[in-house]
């Protein structure tokens, strides 16, 4: 799933994609103009359908949607539906004219990040900015979590190195590679290197250097005797 930047700290004149469920032209324009007068730039694409905004849900990519309550053919809580059905985790805030507790229990427990009644919009860009912080937050601690299981299982992988270490080592007599733990065969001063911190320096032992020596050295050609001629009669 695809997803765009969200806010930490709030800048004036900040970008705001929004995708807003709405059937009334002034009210939709009364969200946009307080948007836009606590400091945001909305781009926003409005829409009044479950067609329209299920189009814009799967074509687009939003840092939030605004929806309302009731429309003439639709609910904001059925749009909130869709959006958990698509598997889009995009903050959703519910704006409505008026909401029993009932109600109110009902949009938060379905999944809905905060609702704004419409005698109270100047509330609005407060709940965005709450909920952007929100979800960076959640984002942060995913990463953060997913960084750990993958430390972890570094981890356990240098812990079953070190245990071999300590014990039997699988080494090729032929070319002295040794077998690690996940089938793979590495030179023996690179193995050493990569699970101690030991650094495999180049030498040689007297035995090898002996052995190099005499293969290199030419032997010395014997010396072709004179050959006399005997003595004459």
């Amino acid at each position: 799933m695809k997803r765009i930047d969200y806010e930490t700290t709030f800048q004036q004149g900040q970008q705001l994609k929004l995708l807003l469920l709405e059937d009334s032209a002034n009210d939709a324009n009364l969200c946009l103009m307080t948007l836009q007068a606590a400091g945001y730039q909305v781009h926003a694409d409005i829409v009044s359908t479950s067609e329209g905004f299920s189009d814009h849900l799967d074509r687009y990519d939003y840092h939030i949607i605004v929806a309302d309550h009731q429309l003439p053919t639709w609910t904001g809580l059925k749009a909130l539906e869709l959006v958990k059905e698509r598997g889009k985790e995009i903050p959703f805030i519910l704006v409505t004219g008026h909401v029993s507790e009932e109600t109110a229990l009902e949009v938060i427990t379905k999944g809905a990040d905060d609702y704004v009644f419409k005698d109270r919009l100047s509330r609005l860009p407060l709940a965005v900015r709450r909920v952007l912080r929100e979800q960076r937050l959640i984002i942060e601690r995913r990463h953060a979590a997913l960084e750990k299981e993958k430390l972890i299982a570094q981890l356990r992988d240098a812990a079953e190195e070190v245990r071999r270490l300590n014990g039997l080592l699988p080494l090729c007599m032929g070319c002295k590679r040794i077998l690690d733990a996940n089938g793979q065969w590495h030179r023996m001063e690179i193995y050493i290197q990569k699970h101690s911190r030991g650094q495999a320096s180049a030498c040689m032992c007297p035995e090898c250097s002996a052995q190099l020596q005499a293969a290199h050295v030419k032997p010395r050609k014997s010396p072709i005797p004179l050959r006399v001629p005997p003595p004459g009669p």
